[in-house]
């Protein structure tokens, strides 16, 4: 049981060795507090990957896929019975609003960096399904980092053997075989987190000069 989002970043930070020249892409929101920590304990700088879950409109915790922030869908096959039974255009069109919105506020529309010679280390709450994790990677990859690794305080074990079908490497703090699998679970604080806590955890790493999409030196 992690205490809050921090608590599982300086965790995951004490245990896991990244090489130098890595740059921390937290997936929004959950990830941001726990990609932090790592970028603070670590001195690696950070920026966030705008993707997010497509919900199922019947139960929208769960995802029958993600989007990334240049419109790109990634389908989950487990859901393909219900493809033919849901709006997914309709969601996926609302969807990209909300990812371009957090863009606009998170990054300031700012383009993505090239990553030659970086490790792109993709950084979430948790990995549930994975599939936002996916879309990040679909999305990193186009900027040629020379590897791309996805790391989390807490995913199912099937969704980690998922996950090393397209990372370089996938490293979870605690793999859990429970089902059904719920992320918040494992944190006694999971509230959902506000634009302005998010702004104030950049704003801090702007302040170190750990702000990836803002620092052309590192």
């Amino acid at each position: 049981m992690f205490k809050n989002r921090f608590d599982a970043g300086i965790k995951l930070s004490e245990v896991i060795n990244l090489p130098k020249e890595s740059v921390i892409f937290a997936i929004p929101k959950g990830g941001v507090p726990v990609g932090y920590a790592i970028a603070i304990n670590k001195n690696i700088p950070m920026d966030i990957v705008v993707v997010r879950k497509l919900p199922i409109p019947f139960n929208k915790e769960a995802g029958f896929g993600s989007i990334t922030i240049d419109g790109r869908v990634i389908l989950n096959p487990r859901f393909e019975h219900l493809f033919s039974q849901i709006p997914m255009d309709e969601i996926a069109k609302e969807v990209l609003k909300e990812v371009k919105r957090r863009d606009a506020i998170y990054r300031k529309g700012a383009p993505y960096k090239e990553l030659k010679d970086k490790v792109a280390v993709v950084v979430d709450d948790g990995f549930a399904s994975g599939y936002s994790a996916i879309a990040a990677y679909e999305m990193l990859k186009q900027y040629h980092p020379k590897k791309i690794i996805a790391i989390a305080p807490v995913c199912p074990s099937d969704t980690k053997k998922l996950l090393e079908d397209f990372f370089d490497e996938v490293y979870c703090l605690i793999e859990s075989s429970q089902k059904p699998f719920a992320v918040a679970s494992f944190y006694e604080d999971f509230h959902d987190l506000s634009d302005e806590e998010i702004l104030e955890i950049l704003n801090i790493l702007r302040k170190k000069n750990l702000l990836w999409s803002e620092n052309g030196k590192i």
